[in-house]
């Protein structure tokens, strides 16, 4: 008997300190069987090195296949946490045409990848990417600006999409950076480390 006790106890303590720490806060990709590991994490990388803040991508498969927009954004909110300040899917939504449906209120964002694939693997990876940095933006509650080379300005077609550049303006960054500062997102540096403020000099 003792030694059920024991190995009950041991069998608590070790489930406990192997329970999960609580994340940080941060921009999360969720791949809805959109896209392969690979450009997951491209553009993961590439979202983090561009907003130099907190990206993270989780896989959920379980999101595909959804109606529509509306739906795909009521299944995001049941999954979304307090430590996701904007939750991003990466999903095919059939039948719309939309490559983007924003929900700042939320906090959550659906890119269609049906209508923004291609054959040619590097132009639908820089669509993507385009994509993820536009909802980043507009998710904070940024408006599209006039810049031609800005991501978030507005485009009338795919071709329009592919001529645009694939970061924010000076000035929209600078915006972005005040949006990320106040919903508690930590800086990282480019390789992805948060950066550390020295402490001032004696």
């Amino acid at each position: 008997m003792r030694l059920i006790i024991l190995l009950t106890i041991s069998l608590f303590l070790f489930t406990a300190g192997c329970s999960k720490a609580p994340q940080g806060k941060a921009i999360t990709l969720v791949n809805a069987a959109a896209v392969d590991a690979l450009l997951l994490e491209r553009v993961r990388a590439f979202a983090e090195r561009e907003l130099h803040v907190p990206v993270r991508a989780i896989e959920n498969p379980k999101l595909a296949g959804k109606a529509d927009f509306t739906a795909m954004e009521k299944a995001a909110r049941r999954i979304k946490t307090d430590a996701d300040v904007s939750l991003i899917v990466l999903s095919g939504v059939n039948g719309e045409t939309r490559h983007l449906a924003v929900y700042s209120a939320s906090g959550i964002a659906i890119i269609n990848t049906q209508p923004l694939y291609t054959a040619d693997a590097e132009i639908f990876a820089r669509r993507i990417e385009r994509q993820v940095m536009r909802a980043a933006a507009f998710t904070f509650g940024l408006e599209p600006t006039p810049d031609p080379f800005c991501v978030t300005r507005d485009y009338t077609s795919l071709e329009d999409l592919d001529s645009m550049g694939r970061n924010f303006s000076p000035p929209w960054q600078g915006r972005f950076t005040d949006e990320a500062g106040k919903r508690g997102l930590v800086p990282v540096d480019t390789a992805g480390e948060k950066k550390v403020v020295a402490p001032p000099a004696q």
